[in-house]
């Protein structure tokens, strides 16, 4: 390493200045070899800046080169140099440091973002003028029943109108899309946005399922007209009970043509409150009480309930078997128990079967499938089959399945039912909680 010292200016000066002496001596003594001495000291010196100017260039060149390549770790030496060509490396090395800096604040801010996208609930797809999905998060995929989003050529399975509909809209516009995944029916709301990145246009859509949200507020206005109409019939059958039993009681009343009449409309006013009494329930759930659970010993324990006749066999797949529910177990047995009767009551007297599986998605979320083979429901019955009192069965309140689901929406959860045949069974009731 002792050849640096020529990278010195003061050294390169001096050893010039030399030359020119000796040159100049040797033309004025007429001593040529004193001047080739100069001469040669001279050449050398003026090739080592030329190549120390050119190295620099070189350098500096291939700094920038690494900048741009987002490579900010490269740096100029600065041994040997001095004066305005270690102030230039040295400003280009701080130059490096600062770009360095911003890189790593960049790549905070963007883990910052990514973490943000990964909780928020609203579906976040991000493409450019190529239809090239440049970003998307979790909820994206999620809503729209897909593993990973990668493309929205993915979309054609539910429908080859689905991708054109989103390429075509435009900033400002909002759209709905309806369709049926292996979970059950999907609303989204679509509102598409755009932003200019650098020299580069991208369209971002913004997906909100809404189905949860119109299941929420149907489910509001019946509970509340409920609790009106139960109020109301109460207090005018109430009186009317209370009137005719203290009539019955009567002697001058027991033995008297009017005491079957006065009878009746005890007996019918009685039914009437227990009938109103019964509906009472979807207007006053109790508050859940959540607490951990293994969901295959809740399962288990139905089962002891004798709710399945011998001529259904019922099978449960649950992975893993240690899966665990974070809810009211009470209020989940009711559910499971409304939906493996409706299944029982579906399949009747033949052989049939019950299968329910239930498993834990990659966001976590728990999924349970209850599946039978008894005869499909009706589109136009299903989708009534939640609304409160609608039955089809004689004898039905029309109440469990409507009941169910507020249970559910107590739980953070939701119910719905899939489409007949869309995971191999006649009919599917899908509970997922959050």
């Amino acid at each position: 390493m002792g050849y640096k010292w020529i990278y010195s200016t003061f050294a390169r000066l001096t050893v010039l200045a030399a030359g020119v002496s000796l040159l100049t001596v040797g033309i004025l003594k007429e001593n040529w070899w004193v001047g080739i001495v100069g001469g040669i000291l001279c050449v050398v010196m003026l090739f080592v800046s030329y190549w120390m100017q050119q190295q620099l260039r070189e350098k500096s060149w291939l700094m920038l080169e690494a900048i741009r390549n987002r490579d900010y770790s490269f740096r100029l030496p600065l041994s040997g140099f001095s004066g305005g060509e270690r102030v230039l490396q040295e400003t280009l090395n701080q130059f490096g440091n600062l770009m360095g800096e911003q890189k790593q604040l960049m790549e905070q801010r963007e883990r910052f973002y990514e973490q943000v996208l990964s909780v928020v609930s609203s579906g976040i797809v991000v493409f450019d003028e190529n239809q090239s999905i440049v970003q998307t998060n979790p909820a994206a995929a999620r809503l729209l029943g897909l593993p990973i989003l990668s493309t929205l050529r993915q979309l054609e399975r539910y429908g080859s109108d689905i991708p054109q509909l989103l390429r075509m809209l435009k900033a400002g516009e909002r759209c709905n899309l309806q369709y049926t995944t292996a979970k059950g029916e999907v609303q989204l709301s679509v509102h598409a946005t755009e932003m200019q990145v650098g020299e580069e246009t991208v369209r971002i859509l913004t997906l909100n399922d809404i189905r949860n949200e119109l299941d929420a507020k149907e489910l509001d206005s019946w509970i509340k007209l409920t609790r009106v109409l139960t109020h109301e019939i109460m207090n005018s059958i109430a009186p009317i009970s209370s009137l005719s039993e203290t009539f019955l009681k009567r002697k001058d009343v027991i033995d008297s043509p009017i005491y079957e009449g006065i009878r009746a409309i005890h007996e019918t006013s009685t039914g009437l409150i227990s009938f109103v009494d019964s509906y009472r329930k979807f207007s006053a759930l109790q508050k859940p009480s959540p607490e951990p659970f293994y969901l295959l010993d809740l399962l288990c324990q139905i089962q002891e309930l004798s709710l399945i006749p011998d001529n259904i066999s019922l099978t449960l797949q649950i992975e893993p078997s240690e899966l665990m529910l974070y809810a009211d177990p009470n209020l989940i047995r009711q559910v499971l128990i409304n939906i493996l009767k409706n299944a029982v009551q579906s399949i009747g007297e033949v052989k049939g079967r019950i299968h329910v599986r239930a498993y834990s998605a990659s966001d976590e979320h728990i999924f349970i499938y209850i599946s039978n083979d008894g005869p499909t429901i009706p589109e136009a019955e299903a989708e009534q089959i939640f609304v409160p009192f609608f039955t089809t069965r004689a004898g039905g309140s029309g109440i469990g399945l409507s009941l169910s689901r507020q249970i559910m929406k107590l739980s953070n959860g939701s119910i719905s039912l899939l489409r007949a045949g869309t995971n191999g069974w006649n009919t599917t009731f899908v509970l997922e909680f959050e």
